[in-house]
Formats: C-alpha cells, structure tokens, sequence
C-alpha cells in the first residue's frame, strides 16, 4: 500500500529549523476529512511557532535587562571613583595615594596634612605634621601656648579631639590609638616656661590603647631628655577625664586637678590642665605641669606632643 509523506518545514527563533514528516495511508477518503486533518496540523504547528517566539522574546529581554543592570553599574562605580578623586582620597595602589605618616610626606614645610593611616580601611583624616624638629616627620597630637582653648573637657571630647591645627588642639585618643597600633612610634615632647626656657623630653616608643582599654598609655619606652623623665610613672595607666574615673586614687584626680590624663594616684604630670597666665599657682598641681623640671608650683607656658613613626608596618 503506497503512503504518500507530507513535509512541513518549520523555523523556530533562534536558528532551528525543524522538519516535520506527516505519512497518509494510501486509501480513499474525503476532501472535507483530508482538509480537516490539514488544518490541525496548521493550527498546532502555528501554535508551537508562537511558543518559541515568546520565549524567544523572554530570553531576549532578560539579556537586554542584565546589560542594563551591568551599565548601570558601571556608571555606578566611576562616579563613585570619580567623587573619590575630587575629594583627596584615593584607592590603594593608585598614583596618588595618601601618605600613611608624617615621615611620608615629602614636603619639608610644616602645617596640615591628610593622613590614610590604615589604608583605606578607615577614612583619611587630617593631621598637623612638624617637619623643623629633630629632621621632620613627626604628627603634633598636642599644642597649647596661649590659654585660647579650654582643655577641661569631657571624655568624648577627648575621644574625638577638639580645637584647631592652626591653633590649639588636642587631635583626638581614638586618632592616636589608630596611628600609634598601626607602626611603632616615638614620643617627643617639647615643653616652656614662661621665663622663654625650653625642654625636652624623648621616650623610645609609645602606643595608647583602644577605648576597651580606656585608652592606656600602653607602651612608652626608654626616657632621654633636658626635660627630666615626668611621665613613665603614668606607664599603663588609663586615660580619665572628670566625667570618666579610671585613676587609681579614691578622688577623682582629673577634677581635682582640672584636667584629663593618664592619671595614677594622682600625677607627676598633667599637660592637659588648666592654663595659667603668668606661671605662679596658688594652689600646686592645678595648672599644666610636669613636675621632675619645674616642680609643681611653675606653671608652663607652652607644650607640644608629638610622634614620629620609628618603621613601617606591614610591607
């Protein structure tokens, strides 16, 4: 018995071509049964064409809303860079990274500087970096010379820092944490009377703790100095304030003696007390001190903190 064939050739988005082989029997029927056959072939395979364009479609536009979601994204991440770039702070490795310390910045003139100290990892902040004492590089945490700015502060305002760079300031505890944990440091300080006579006292290294340690003095090495060695009697103690005891003494030593500092029982200094026009106190201890040069009934005049990076961590 002869079976003719019947070829249907269909194309299916995207590059599918599909043939389909319909076989008849070879035996009388009518026209209207053969017709009728034919058009549900029609009908189901225009059916199964609409199928695959719709998912054609589908498939198209889930690409074409990934590519914009991928330039959207891009144009994210330059303006980002760009906004980077106009404000001073850079990614590390490019050209114009920030410097890590004092001791970085190749400029020999004196004033303020942005510092990344931790790479990025926190943001920049700026610092007064001295480069005319003892061969540069050393980052002033504190100055004080005319009394303009109040240092009986809270434990906050200690914490964050207060005053100005060009002026009076203290640049802040958690800043110093961060600097001196970050690479080894030094310790210089510069003190004066208000007689015009200057001192100075050196130390080896220095840290200060983190805030779980109420900021500890929790390193400071060997003494050298005109100025006599005020300070290693405060080794290891905690930083306080009048408004944050941590002394080792049943007063309350920074409110006794109008200041904040690394107070112990209580103190051979406190550079952080209240300042005294002249240099003669009625009352001992309650003015800025440091007790092994001066004693303490002389008042100073001028004081300066600073630290200067001893090697580079991390490389």
């Amino acid at each position: 018995m002869h079976r003719p064939q019947l070829n249907v050739l269909l194309l299916l988005p995207p590059f599918l071509v599909v043939v389909v082989t319909f076989a008849t029997e070879d035996k009388p029927s009518s026209t209207s049964c053969g017709s009728f056959g034919y058009e549900l072939v029609a009908t189901r395979l225009d059916s199964l064409e609409n199928a695959a364009i719709k998912s054609h479609l589908k498939s198209l536009e889930s690409s074409q809303s990934l590519r914009a979601d991928i330039q959207q994204l891009t144009g994210s991440i330059q303006s980002l860079m760009m906004a980077g770039s106009a404000g001073g702070f850079h990614p590390q490795g490019s050209k114009q990274e920030l410097p890590r310390s004092c001791s970085d910045v190749p400029s020999k003139t004196s004033g303020p500087i942005l510092l990344d100290v931790s790479r990025g990892i926190r943001d920049p902040f700026e610092v007064y970096c001295e480069q005319q004492f003892e061969n540069g590089g050393w980052l002033v945490f504190q100055n004080r010379f005319d009394g303009s700015v109040d240092f009986y502060r809270s434990w906050d305002e200690y914490r964050h820092g207060f005053g100005s760079l060009d002026g009076e300031f203290w640049l802040g505890l958690e800043k110093l944490h961060q600097i001196t944990y970050s690479a080894p440091h030094e310790l210089a300080i510069v003190l004066e009377d208000f007689a015009g006579e200057v001192a100075i006292a050196r130390y080896s290294s220095f840290a200060v703790g983190g805030e779980a340690e109420q900021y500890s003095l929790a390193k400071l090495g060997t003494f050298r100095g005109s100025a006599n060695d005020s300070l290693s009697y405060h080794k290891n103690a905690r930083f306080s304030t009048f408004d944050r005891d941590n002394d080792e003494h049943s007063t309350n030593c920074a409110a006794e003696y109008i200041g904040a500092w690394w107070f112990r029982a209580c103190h051979h200094s406190n550079l952080n007390s209240k300042y005294l026009p002249g240099g003669l106190g009625a009352v001992a201890n309650r003015f800025i001190v440091w007790r092994l040069w001066k004693g303490d009934l002389h008042a100073l005049k001028k004081t300066r903190m600073m630290i200067r990076r001893t090697a580079v961590a991390g490389k």
